[in-house]
């Protein structure tokens, strides 16, 4: 699948989202590596971060979840005019449903003892193969044993609901031991898929406006929607 370079990282420019979906999971193969959603978010964190920037680099499979990131991607490519915007939570979804089909084993990293296991609760009803789960509050000290008992699963999609940039720390890490296997960061996707935290409404994403939903919902955001400002200096700057 192809690639173009956005401030230095690589983005996977797939046709639609279930085009990467078949690109990652099928029946004849499933890809291993690092699946990385890119946002404005992450752009500046990797202009801040340079550990950060380094591990988003070498990630095997960037894909854009942020429109800034669309948009940047079609000025600076033309030829990609037809590029969308893959929401993390729905390519997690499709994944998940791909994994069901193909009785692909899965383990859930992230959020709540409580989140998590509902979370498995309603994975299970649509099919899905969890062979283990582990909630987001371990320490340093419990990373390893967390890391094993993944390897020990034998799990082929490893999804990390932990915030970023800790869950991509996390995963680069596991990789390190375990590289068997797809690692996918999902932020507050589970506390979505349990009802938690609300997603915005259809017409919303349609539009493009789910920041800003999110940035209305929980006012508490403003200070990382900054960034979208700080990035748009990028855009407008042509330093893309």
């Amino acid at each position: 699948m192809e690639k173009v370079v956005i401030r230095e990282i690589a983005i996977l420019v797939p046709e639609n989202q279930q085009a990467l979906v078949d690109h990652l999971i099928s029946a004849k193969q499933i890809k291993t590596g690092l699946l990385i959603a890119i946002n404005a978010e992450k752009m500046i964190a990797c202009a801040k971060n340079s550990q950060v920037k380094a591990l988003i680099q070498q990630a095997e499979f960037n894909y854009a979840d942020g429109i800034s990131v669309v948009f940047s991607i079609k000025k600076k490519y033309p030829q990609w005019q037809k590029l969308t915007r893959i929401a993390g939570i729905d390519l997690w979804q499709a994944l998940l449903q791909r994994s069901a089909e193909l009785s692909v084993p899965v383990f859930l990293v992230g959020g709540q003892a409580d989140v998590v296991n509902q979370v498995i609760e309603k994975l299970s009803h649509q099919q899905v193969n969890i062979v283990g789960c582990q909630h987001g509050y371990f320490s340093e000290q419990e990373e390893r044993a967390v890391i094993e008992r993944i390897k020990q699963s034998k799990a082929k999609l490893v999804t990390v609901a932990m915030g970023s940039p800790k869950q991509e720390i996390f995963m680069q890490k596991a990789q390190q031991i375990y590289p068997d296997c797809l690692y996918m960061g999902v932020g507050g996707s589970f506390d979505v898929l349990v009802g938690k935290t609300k997603r915005a409404p259809l017409l919303w994403r349609k539009l493009n406006l789910e920041w800003l939903y999110r940035l209305l919902s929980q006012p508490t955001r403003w200070q990382r929607q900054l960034n979208l400002l700080r990035y748009a200096y990028y855009y407008v700057m042509n330093k893309l």
